[in-house]
């Protein structure tokens, strides 16, 4: 039998709000910081999978790759609360995204790595990518407490979005359309999106993703998305270019009163055409 949880979307009113726009921005900005200090440490990846952030079912959060021997940086999306881990469990010293510069940041990631004895000259606020939305220097504030509601929303619509994005897989594996079960729900700070990555059973071996995108500027709401070949874009192909075809907004699946059964049904359809062309 099918398990879905039975959680309803937020309102999608806040989804294309001012402050869900600068929710977004914030909780981005955090994701950020967790991905530099995975950069700083561990040795890159092809298409930046060192810095990839894996959601934690269990907790509802995210978690850098282990560095440093057994040191992570997890992320609570509500609060923006961002703390280390030693062996797996989060410590003490967290630190909140509300009335604080960029700057601060860096220098509460200094005093972490300090305490750990670990070699701070090695950390550095540099990512492999750019972004118009890198929030850095120490004259403007962090304010997450003003969009309390809005980071509410979006970590909802991550959470659900991630059980059905699980069950997507699950369905997909037991199935025979893809050919491992270790296909982990991760965060890719380039394009904020929460997804899984499968590769095809047929001989070609080609992959998909298969997840949901905080929103964007051309979409500025959260939406599913399935993609082929992504590991393989070029570098020249922008962030934005999804294939509409291959999107379900949520406002679609609110307006359709869509159960999360018939989400599943949708991207599975979607990610088999796909399959079938590989």
């Amino acid at each position: 039998m099918e398990r879905f949880v039975p959680s309803i979307w937020p309102d999608t009113s806040l989804l294309t709000s001012a402050n869900f726009k600068r929710a977004r921005y914030e909780a981005r900005n955090a994701v950020f910081w967790m991905a530099r200090g995975a950069h700083s440490y561990l040795e890159v990846e092809n298409n930046n999978k060192h810095i990839e952030l894996e959601w934690q079912k269990d907790s509802k959060t995210l978690r850098t790759k282990i560095f440093c021997e057994n040191l992570q940086v997890g992320l609570s999306l509500p609060k923006l609360e961002m703390f280390f881990c030693e062996d797996g469990k989060k410590v003490k010293h967290s630190f909140w995204f509300d009335e604080r510069t960029p700057a601060y940041v860096e220098a509460w990631y200094l005093v972490e790595l300090l305490h750990r004895d670990k070699d701070q000259s090695r950390f550095s606020s540099d990512l492999p990518f750019d972004s118009k939305e890198f929030f850095l220097g120490d004259t403007e504030e962090h304010d997450a407490p003003a969009v309390a509601l809005e980071l509410r929303a979006l970590n909802d619509c991550i959470v659900k979005a991630a059980d059905i994005c699980t069950e997507v897989n699950r369905n997909l594996v037991t199935n025979g359309d893809v050919v491992s079960n270790d296909n982990p729900i991760v965060c890719r700070p380039e394009n904020f999106t929460f997804s899984f990555e499968a590769s095809s059973s047929a001989r070609s071996g080609e992959n998909i993703v298969i997840g949901l995108s905080a929103g964007d500027d051309l979409r500025p709401a959260p939406f599913f998305f399935v993609s082929s070949n992504q590991n393989k874009k070029r570098e020249t192909i922008h962030a934005l270019d999804f294939n509409p075809e291959n999107l379900l907004f949520l406002k679609t699946v609110v307006e359709k009163n869509m159960d999360d059964a018939s989400i599943s049904n949708r991207l599975l359809e979607k990610a088999r055409f796909l399959l079938s062309k590989c």
